[in-house]
């Protein structure tokens, strides 16, 4: 019904056309507005003057909408009632974002908006799954039908129903990351390439820089060029194994993640009439963490809010970090400029953290000059000022955590709301050591437990077996790591090997080499060399410069080719490296491992009850999450922020941006710490800056950095700055 005919209907109810009366009823339900239903009822009420009146009770469902505005806050009231058009959400930290998403869902539902003409796209479907939970609690029985998950889930709803139209069966398979890793390899070797001169990149390898062109919409030379400069010379071939790799899933009817969006966007281009389908029945279009979003998805996100154009999206530029996995901050940033008459909302009011904790944040992230102004407040009672903590070195902080840990444990606090964080995995070796020494049980987001990581197995196993020749499982252990040497040749070996009194001694002066396929023979001479200076006698007093002799091997090479996140696990065996420059013997730095590898972090020691126990986390795996308690350690500069994210204005203020995302995750007590020296390989403590983000606030001027935080002094002859 045209609205000039609509309105001729509520001018003939007003002047008492009963017919009239009823046809602008049954029309105002049918386009859900509700005030106007209201309205038409009692004009049509009174049009039936003399008919017994009879007074509904209020339903529960008027009482949940009473309720539910009744909960919400000004601004979360206003994002929620809003009407029509582009929205831009911008959602501070501990903002109630995700109350705010569920319940504009539920009035639009409320509204009369259909479920089915809902699109809500989330980074989780965890987090769709509780969205949808609470919106049925609110409108009961209608969220199940809105189109809810995360760009793949919906992405693959999508593509179920017109994969054919790509040449895709119905029952098109998806593959996951192992699948996908050997498909890249089977490729590999299908281009029969010559990896003997230099090492070429494992499948898992190719495919990470695969992956962020696709997503990043770049091509796979520029983005080779930018993450993977070792790799410079073999972009040719890399391209061909990509190539014949998505030559080949096609052919088996497959397709990996990225394809379930890349292959949406191929859909809705080549096939317009679906995407007009699409746009015209998503009447709303809601995303959640849009500041995560990458170019691919919110190129998506357009396509199907073309239509309508009533989309909010719902993020915080101050906490977008993951550029690394190809996240686009201009999608947030210039949503108003590509949307034109958005409106922006502002969530401000934080019901996390206590003002102190605040101040300090707000006051950081006032140094990016690239976001949107906001100021987080709250109304929570005054606490402790965060605790800015210098120590002496790395052990030193660690000692200072663990201790802390306990006396705060003491007071009541449960281990389960204390969290230690950090910007790089490898940062976390002392902290474990202390927390093991200490009988403290505690748990990794970061990865697998610093000792129980591949590489870090690799490098020690090679010290045990010099140290120890008679050792089968290390030999077994570094013998595979040569290329072309698999369990059955690795046992030939050693049987070879072991019936002898030293078969170390055996393997420097036999012709072994022999025995090998000729793709073996490079890696097997490569690791008699690295054996032979790490058998060194003058270096046994020495174990910090044996670990960085395998650091400046080959193995590196073969990090960087087997591994995604190759220079992270450098990083770890540096780390490993100057931990073991404060032994003055191999063996004694062995025995040391031997000890802490035995004690399992999530044993329960006196320090807490059997389900308890504290988080550790990097901040990227932290976001999202809160504790009572929060230590973030390792702040000194070049290790938060790291060398590589001070290189331009863009990485610095990313970093910035992770600063401010940890802080934020605490409730009440925040504690800032940085080693004032680092030993290095050697054993020499090189003098350590502490981070630019600690620095820059002593010249803030308003506030002062003493008013934002209360320096905690270790030893006496430690000063704050």
């Amino acid at each position: 019904m045209e609205q000039a005919e609509f309105n001729r209907l509520l001018r003939l109810t007003e002047d008492g056309d009963k017919d009239a009366a009823q046809s602008l009823y049954t029309e105002a339900q049918r386009r859900g507005d509700l005030p106007m239903v209201q309205k038409a009822a009692d004009l049509l009420g009174k049009r039936r003057a003399g008919a017994r009146r009879y007074n509904l009770q209020r339903t529960a469902t008027a009482k949940k909408q009473e309720l539910y505005t009744n909960l919400l806050n000004e601004q979360q009231r206003a994002v929620v009632l809003a009407g029509a058009g582009p929205l831009l959400v911008i959602a501070g930290a501990g903002s109630g974002k995700t109350r705010t998403l569920t319940y504009r869902v539920a009035h639009l539902l409320e509204r009369g908006v259909s479920p089915e003409r809902i699109l809500l796209l989330t980074f989780t479907n965890k987090a769709a799954r509780e969205m949808t939970r609470r919106v049925d609690e609110l409108v009961e029985g209608k969220a199940s039908q809105i189109w809810g998950g995360t760009f793949h889930h919906v992405g693959h709803r999508i593509l179920r129903r017109h994969a054919p139209l790509l040449g895709y069966p119905e029952t098109f398979g998806i593959m996951d990351g192992e699948d996908v890793a050997t498909l890249m390899g089977v490729c590999v070797a299908d281009l029969k390439l010559d990896a003997k001169k230099q090492r070429f990149p494992k499948g898992a390898v190719i495919h990470r820089y695969f992956s962020k062109a696709v997503n990043t919409l770049r091509p796979l030379e520029e983005v080779i060029l930018e993450d993977g400069t070792q790799f410079a010379n073999l972009i040719e071939p890399i391209q061909a194994v990509c190539a014949r790799y998505i030559r080949r899933k096609f052919e088996m009817g497959l397709m990996d993640y990225d394809d379930l969006l890349i292959n949406w966007r191929r859909l809705f281009s080549e096939h317009p009439e679906i995407g007009e389908r699409f746009a015209q029945q998503f009447e709303h279009v809601l995303v959640d963490e849009y500041q995560d979003t990458n170019h691919l998805q919110g190129e998506l996100v357009d396509l199907c809010a073309r239509t309508h154009r009533n989309v909010m999206v719902v993020g915080d530029d101050s906490q977008s970090i993951y550029s690394f996995r190809g996240a686009n901050f201009e999608n947030i940033l210039r949503f108003p400029a590509r949307y034109e008459g958005c409106t922006v909302f502002k969530l401000e009011k934080n019901y996390r953290s206590t003002p102190e904790i605040l101040n300090l944040a707000n006051a950081s992230i006032r140094f990016n000059s690239r976001r949107f102004d906001k100021a987080l407040v709250t109304e929570r009672p005054h606490g402790m000022k965060p605790a800015l903590v210098p120590c002496r070195d790395m052990e030193q902080q660690a000692q200072f955590i663990a201790e802390r840990i306990l006396e705060l444990h003491e007071t009541g606090v449960s281990l389960r709301d204390i969290a230690v964080l950090y910007r790089a995995h490898y940062q976390s070796m002392q902290v474990q050591l202390e927390l093991n020494r200490h009988n403290i049980p505690f748990t990794l987001r970061s990865g697998l437990r610093f000792f129980e990581q591949a590489h870090i197995k690799d490098v020690v196993a090679h010290l045990r077996f010099v140290a120890n020749p008679r050792d089968e499982l290390s030999f077994t252990r570094i013998i595979k790591l040569c290329e072309g040497i698999g369990d059955r040749l690795a046992q030939r070996l050693w049987e070879e090997l072991g019936k002898h009194d030293d078969p170390l001694v055996v393997l420097f002066k036999s012709d072994l080499a022999a025995m090998l396929p000729k793709q073996a023979q490079r890696g097997f001479a490569r690791l008699i060399e690295l054996l032979q200076v790490l058998n060194d006698e003058s270096l046994r007093s020495e174990p910090g410069t044996l670990v960085g002799k395998i650091i400046d091997s080959d193995y590196s090479d073969y990090l960087q080719t087997t591994f995604r996140n190759a220079d992270n696990r450098v990083g770890d065996l540096e780390q490993l490296s100057a931990f073991a420059a404060q032994y003055n013997s191999l063996d004694a730095f062995l025995e040391e491992l031997a000890l802490v590898a035995g004690f399992s972090g999530e044993d329960i020691g006196e320090a807490g009850q059997k389900d308890e126990y504290i988080v550790l986390s990097t901040v990227h795996q932290a976001k999202g999450l809160e504790w009572p308690v929060v230590f973030v350690s390792s702040l000194w500069d070049g290790g938060f922020p790291t060398a590589q994210g001070q290189r331009d204005t863009d990485s610095e203020e990313e970093e910035r941006r992770l600063f401010y995302v940890a802080m934020t995750r605490a409730k009440d007590e925040l504690y800032l710490s940085y080693p004032l020296s680092r030993r290095d390989r050697e054993g020499w403590h090189n003098v350590q800056r502490p981070s630019l983000f600690i620095t820059e606030l002593k010249h803030s001027i308003e506030p002062r950095e003493d008013d934002l935080m209360e320096v905690w002094a270790i030893d006496e002859d430690v000063e704050a700055w």
